[in-house]
């Protein structure tokens, strides 16, 4: 817990983190817990909600902590995130067995190959802002029209289209920087 309070701005801050932590850190586990229901899911979940939860110290007043109020919204904090992280897991599994049964036929070697390939895009979607990453997977990975996909995110078709085309031109930005520095890695270990 060093580590966070290092990264708030002042004593009264930090002191605020320290005291919030120390009353709920075992009801964030629970819940992350019992909705993961992985250790490790459940520890990924805890620092990303005390990441949250540092993000936002300044608008908990420093009299609402151990009141009922501020247990609820570090209880939503936590099944917020652990959601979140349970939604990104299914993407990744299913994207992954999507292209599992386009494949059946494939080499073995050429199946390694395309799922590593779908890794390394799914990384990069997962580094986009929710709302384009959401966009994306409703379009391509659920084959979504944009109509149903902005009905789903409650947002116009018009809106749906937009950030998808974004959401590409970010990627291709992201896959042609990282094709870049993979050039120059290559380059710097063929020049020794």
């Amino acid at each position: 817990m060093i580590a966070f309070g290092a990264m708030l701005d002042n004593e009264k801050n930090e002191s605020k983190f320290y005291r919030i932590n120390e009353m709920y850190k075992h009801v964030v586990f629970s819940v992350a817990y019992d909705i993961t229901k992985n250790y490790h899911d459940a520890e990924d979940v805890m620092s990303d909600t005390w990441l949250k939860i540092i993000s936002m110290i300044n608008n908990i007043d420093e009299s609402s902590i151990g009141t009922k109020r501020c247990k609820n919204l570090i209880i939503t904090i936590t099944k917020n995130t652990a959601i979140d992280l349970l939604r990104k897991k299914k993407y990744e599994k299913e994207a992954i067995k999507k292209l599992d049964v386009h494949y059946t036929a494939a080499g073995m070697e050429e199946r390694i190959i395309h799922i590593e390939q779908l890794r390394e895009a799914i990384s990069l979607i997962n580094e986009l802002d929710e709302k384009y990453r959401e966009v994306l997977y409703l379009r391509v990975l659920y084959e979504l029209p944009a109509k149903k996909a902005g009905a789903l995110l409650n947002i116009s078709e018009d809106s749906v289209n937009m950030r998808f085309m974004r959401a590409k031109r970010m990627l291709v930005k992201r896959l042609k920087e990282r094709e870049q520095m993979n050039n120059r890695q290559g380059l710097t270990v063929k020049e020794r």
